[in-house]
């Protein structure tokens, strides 16, 4: 594993499920080199683990905070040491 990498984990709350806000992650993540998942939390929230080089995790969240600006209404962001993970980011279903 490239040693530039991080992983960030990102709770987003407000209007964020039944809005298309996981298929929209997925979408604003074409063209970047992340990998990890998208997934309802039970609370409401929308969680987001990925792992990738700050640039492409920067470019991300802000992807996805201008197309759905109108949905979030807080974030969390923890980051982490990068782990393996698959060569692709989807969504998970609980």
């Amino acid at each position: 594993m490239n040693a530039s990498q991080l992983r960030y984990v990102v709770r987003f709350r407000g209007q964020v499920q039944g809005v298309g806000f996981r298929a929209n992650a997925l979408s604003q993540s074409i063209g970047l080199r992340v990998r990890g998942f998208v997934r309802n939390r039970g609370d409401g929230s929308v969680e987001l683990d990925v792992v990738g080089s700050e640039p492409d995790l920067r470019e991300l969240l802000k992807r996805i905070e201008e197309s759905m600006k109108g949905n979030i209404d807080d974030r969390e962001i923890e980051t982490l040491p990068a782990e393996e993970r698959a060569d692709e980011f989807r969504i998970r279903y609980s």
